[in-house]
């Protein structure tokens, strides 16, 4: 039961991040500025609560982990922006898709690498997972009909964001025990504030808001949370139900919250895959 709690949570700090980045875009916010201040109050936060260090004959086992962490960082910032130019050329729905398709890579990593098996009543709630997600998704004309446009982006997308989500899995199983996770992830997010730095830098893009800074601190606290809930449930529950079912309440909830925030309208199709939400759910408990 623990375990969903984590999950709950996890997914509750994912929808409040689909939120204010939402409202960025809303206020004509730069993207980019607001995800370096995120980034910073993230890995700021997580490195201020470390609750302890290693030892130091353990400290040479946590190379391979730092650079895990660096590869991570670097993904997370490198995928928004793969993303921003996938909606531009794809559409936002093919984009997304290939963004929720990304979920069967973590989920086989825990199933066939670490051996989390699943039982075929769960193996039944993560198939109709994806025919939920399918059915929730907006512009599925565009995902039939361009699905060679830009093809490289999108399987980028696909392979980033899969790789980003095993992470921490990989992570959980092999240092949870030599690290504490607000390090790991204090290390994740420092590195992606470098490199979104780098290219400010380049592009000579400081000019910073008040209302930028006040939205970026705010994104960081959800960010950072998200990723540390989901690495305690991936510590109590098999990673294919966790990775499953956190997914599917973020996509369900984001989807709820544009109904009552932002006036978002659903066809009878998405309508149908929060009906199919529901029951997958049921599935996986």
């Amino acid at each position: 039961m623990d375990a969903w709690i984590y999950i709950l949570l996890s997914s509750f700090c994912s929808i409040l991040v689909a939120h204010l980045l939402k409202f960025t875009e809303y206020e004509r916010l730069d993207t980019l500025r607001v995800l370096v201040v995120n980034y910073f109050a993230a890995s700021l936060i997580a490195l201020l609560t470390v609750g302890g260090v290693p030892d130091i004959d353990q400290q040479a086992r946590l190379i391979p982990m730092m650079f895990l962490a660096v590869v991570v960082g670097i993904i997370f910032i490198a995928n928004f922006f793969i993303f921003s130019k996938s909606t531009h050329l794809n559409g936002l729905g093919i984009s997304v898709a290939a963004m929720r398709l990304s979920l069967i890579i973590p989920v086989l990593l825990s199933t066939f690498w670490y051996l989390e098996w699943l039982e075929f009543r769960e193996w039944a709630g993560v198939l109709l997972v994806f025919i939920s997600l399918f059915l929730l998704l907006p512009e599925k004309g565009s995902l039939l009909k361009r699905p060679l446009q830009a093809g490289w982006l999108l399987l980028m997308i696909f392979l980033l964001t899969g790789i980003g989500d095993s992470s921490f899995k990989i992570f959980e199983t092999e240092y949870y025990h030599l690290l504490p996770k607000e390090a790991f992830m204090g290390a994740v997010f420092l590195t992606a504030m470098v490199t979104g730095i780098l290219v400010l830098t380049a592009r000579n893009n400081w000019a910073f808001t008040r209302r930028e800074v006040i939205t970026g601190c705010l994104l960081g606290i959800p960010n950072l949370y998200s990723t540390l809930f989901l690495i305690e449930a991936l510590a109590l529950m098999r990673g294919g139900i966790v990775y499953t079912a956190a997914n599917l309440l973020t996509v369900l909830g984001a989807t709820l919250l544009g109904i009552v925030w932002w006036k978002d309208r659903l066809t009878s199709v998405q309508w149908g895959g929060i009906v199919l939400t529901l029951v997958s759910i049921l599935l996986l408990i």
